[in-house]
């Protein structure tokens, strides 16, 4: 059974990120995070953001650490690290 998860708008990832919407926008522009467009409205699917978090933090990927099961305590922890590490990829 597959599950559709809601696509973020540069505004709802940025709060989830702990950053700017300019910035998600930036990204989105620059190609590091994919999504589309409906009309002006840019979206970044759901995986895509899942995807960008697994590259870019040290915490485990799975699916049971999918964006919409992740609890509130995850939600702040991820945006404190991309906040701290920013764009640099995590170190080996």
């Amino acid at each position: 059974m597959t599950t559709h998860h809601r696509p973020y708008s540069p505004e709802t990832l940025a709060e989830r990120w702990g950053c700017s919407s300019e910035k998600i926008r930036g990204m989105y522009h620059a190609g590091e995070l994919s999504g589309f467009r409906l009309g002006k409205l840019i979206r970044i699917p759901a995986d895509e953001v899942e995807r960008y978090e697994c590259q870019n933090t040290h915490s485990p990927c799975t699916r049971e650490s999918s964006p919409a099961r992740a609890t509130r305590a995850d939600d702040i922890y991820q945006s404190r690290l991309v906040r701290m590490i920013g764009n640099t990829p995590p170190l080996p």
